[in-house]
């Protein structure tokens, strides 16, 4: 069986995570914002000057575009959920990628020390 160090094992912990992440759960890149506005009903107390409306959006980019679609409220947790979700996707992938630049600097740090000698 061969053996591993420190960082192969941490590697390979954050490479089992992100599988089960993509395979496992939902995931949906984009933020939730919330926005101030009158419903469009004649008979609302937003319609001419009273309180307007709290609603909630997803903020998604989709090309150069940014399209915004509106969240139910009982939707927002499952939403939240899928952008955290996300996010850690990226976290995840972020130290693999900062894992292999440290082995190929290490790489290039040995070729370099047995061509000086």
């Amino acid at each position: 069986m061969p053996e591993y160090t420190a960082n192969e094992l941490a590697r390979e912990s954050t490479r089992k995570r992100l599988s089960r992440i993509i395979e496992s759960k939902p995931l949906i890149q984009g933020s939730l914002v919330e926005s101030l506005r009158t419903c469009g009903k004649k008979g609302c107390r937003c319609y001419k000057e009273g309180p307007k409306h709290l609603s909630t959006y997803l903020s998604v980019r989709q090309g150069n575009k940014r399209i915004m679609v509106h969240v139910p409220e009982d939707a927002i947790p499952y939403v939240k959920e899928c952008i955290a979700n996300h996010q850690h996707l990226q976290d995840a992938l972020a130290i693999i990628s900062r894992d292999c630049m440290e082995v190929l600097i290490s790489k290039k740090r040995q070729r370099n020390k047995r061509t000086k000698e």
